[in-house]
């Protein structure tokens, strides 16, 4: 049963970054100054779930003019480029991380405490290499680095990814990436634990998660310019739960580590 909006859609649709804001990115704004977008996405209704959801997201990015700085928006992260370099790109970031309700599809995941939402604060870099007679054609190294800034898990978890992206036509470019997610042990613990803390009346096993990579990913999407002042976006995020995570009953007993994010997307460009 899909239900119209809820926490792990919006973090998922388009997967700008993420996803849970960890999805990167069906589509990158670095080649457009000025551009806002909606995305209609599906997800996991939690993370390591089997039940699907989908929800309407929000992008966006604006260059100040006549450098390379530039504050963006994927989804539910907000992130401002400090840097007037062409290469490298660093900046402070801040992000909305949802929980887990008490409506998720799951009967038993269901049963269990509810995880609040909470504000994560961080920063990012990456560095960039373009073809100098086509900027279209571009390959991009990143990592992002965030910390539980509302108190929820207290914990910290770093992403890093790849993506490379190739100009096929007139109108289209096509993208592939790839990546991995680190989560410290407050932040395993908290979303992938079941403790008697959490367990509430669910009746699924107690289970410690510890630290390490919690996810490896793949992204795969591409971009059509229909005009001046439109373009669209697809794509697909294809991920594994790893480490501890994986062995979690959320995941394992109750849902899947095989996670699978897509959406489409259409934006308005100007300048």
């Amino acid at each position: 049963m899909k239900k119209p909006f809820t926490k792990a859609a919006i973090a998922a649709a388009l997967a700008l970054v993420s996803l849970d804001a960890s999805a990167q990115a069906f589509l990158e704004l670095d080649t457009i100054p000025a551009i806002f977008g909606v995305g209609l996405g599906f997800a996991p209704d939690y993370k390591g779930s089997d039940d699907k959801t989908s929800a309407i997201a929000p992008f966006g990015r604006y260059t100040f003019q006549g450098t390379e700085r530039y504050i963006q928006l994927n989804v539910t992260e907000l992130s401002l480029n400090v840097l007037d370099n062409k290469g490298f790109r660093f900046g402070p970031v801040i992000n909305y991380h949802f929980g887990r309700d008490d409506d998720v599809d799951d009967p038993l995941v269901r049963q269990m405490v509810p995880i609040d939402g909470t504000v994560e604060a961080g920063v990012f870099g990456e560095i960039v290499w373009s073809d100098r007679g086509n900027p279209r054609n571009r390959f991009i190294l990143g990592a992002t680095l965030l910390w539980d800034a509302g108190g929820e898990s207290d914990g910290f978890r770093a992403r890093l990814n790849a993506r490379y992206w190739q100009q096929v036509s007139r109108s289209i470019d096509l993208h592939i990436g790839a990546g991995l997610i680190y989560g410290d042990s407050k932040y395993n613990g908290h979303y992938f634990s079941v403790t008697p803390q959490n367990v509430g009346t669910s009746g699924l096993p107690l289970f410690n998660a510890g630290s390490g990579i919690n996810e490896y990913f793949v992204t795969l999407g591409g971009v059509m310019y229909f005009s001046r002042n439109w373009m669209g976006a697809a794509g697909v995020r294809i991920s594994q739960i790893a480490g501890d995570p994986k062995d979690s009953p959320v995941v394992s007993q109750q849902g899947d580590k095989t996670q699978v994010i897509g959406g489409i997307g259409v934006g308005y460009m100007w300048r």
